[in-house]
């Protein structure tokens, strides 16, 4: 059965998008719990995501990035476009 991409798609997409910028999801940092960070690559694409440990024993969203990596980095090993998500 072929993808059909309608309205529902493009709103459920919308709301995706405002919950993740929304201060509802992100939390604050807080110099004195633990962090930790996650990175992950794909292709052009560097990601991250920054967690920290809170007193519930929880983990919760710090803050987060995607990026395009330009051209002469595209042929790093996955490795090192992992450390340029660290960076």
């Amino acid at each position: 059965m072929p993808f059909v991409f309608n309205n529902n798609y493009i709103e459920a997409f919308k709301e995706i998008k405002d919950r993740l910028i929304s201060f509802l999801v992100l939390y604050y940092y807080n110099l004195d719990l633990k962090l930790m960070l996650e990175t992950d690559t794909f292709n052009r694409v560097i990601a991250g995501i920054l967690s920290q440990l809170y007193l519930d024993g929880e983990w919760y969203l710090i803050a987060f990035f995607l990026k395009t990596i330009d051209l002469a980095k595209y042929n790093y090993k996955v490795h090192d476009k992992e450390m340029l998500a660290i960076i």
